[in-house]
C-alpha cells in the first residue's frame, strides 16, 4: 500500500494543476486472474496513469505498480494494419509514452506505450498498446470490464 499512496503523489505532482486535466479510472480483467487498474489525469496534451492491482475476493492481487506518462499523437498516429477494426476506425485521442512497471524484489521493466482512446458504439474503451507487441481493452468500470471480452491482441 505505500508503494500506491507514493505512485498517486507522484501522479499528482506530474501533471500539474488539476485545472489542466481530469481525473479518470479504467479497469481490465487479466485473463480472469485479477483486477486491474489505471487511475490516470486525463488532459487533452497529455496523460498520466498509475498502475495497480485492486483486491477481488477469489481473485489474487498482485503488488505491481506502473507508471504511464504520454503526449496527444492523435494527429500524427496511424493504426498498425494488424489491429481490429473496431479499434481503428473508433479513435477518439492517442496517447504516446512510456511505462515504467516494479514488483517487489524485481527489476523495473520499462515499455514504448500508446494509450489509444476509442468509443465503440458510444461506450469509451481504453486500448492499451505495447508497442509492436500487443494491445489490450480496459473499460471505465470493473462491471464493465468483466462483462467483455479481456482478451489482448497479439502482433504477428
Amino acid at each position: 500500500m505505500p508503494t500506491l499512496v507514493a505512485a498517486l503523489m507522484f501522479l499528482a505532482v506530474a501533471v500539474g494543476p488539476a485545472s489542466a486535466a481530469s481525473s479518470g479510472e479504467w479497469h481490465r480483467n487479466n485473463y480472469g486472474t485479477g483486477h486491474e487498474r489505471l487511475i490516470c489525469r486525463e488532459g487533452t496534451t497529455s496523460w498520466s496513469c498509475v498502475y495497480d492491482n485492486v483486491s477481488e475476493p477469489g481473485l489474487p492481487a498482485g503488488d505491481t505498480v506502473a507508471h504511464f506518462t504520454g503526449r496527444n499523437v492523435t494527429d500524427s498516429w496511424s493504426c498498425p494494419t494488424w489491429f481490429d477494426a473496431t479499434v481503428c476506425d473508433n479513435v477518439v485521442a492517442v496517447y504516446r509514452g512510456v511505462s515504467t512497471y516494479t514488483a517487489s524484489g524485481n527489476h523495473p521493466v520499462t515499455f514504448l506505450q500508446e494509450y489509444i482512446v476509442t468509443d465503440v458504439g458510444g461506450q469509451e474503451i481504453l486500448q492499451q498498446y505495447f508497442v509492436d507487441l500487443f494491445y489490450c481493452p480496459w473499460f471505465r468500470t470493473w462491471e464493465e470490464a468483466l462483462a467483455a471480452d479481456y482478451n489482448c491482441t497479439f502482433a504477428p
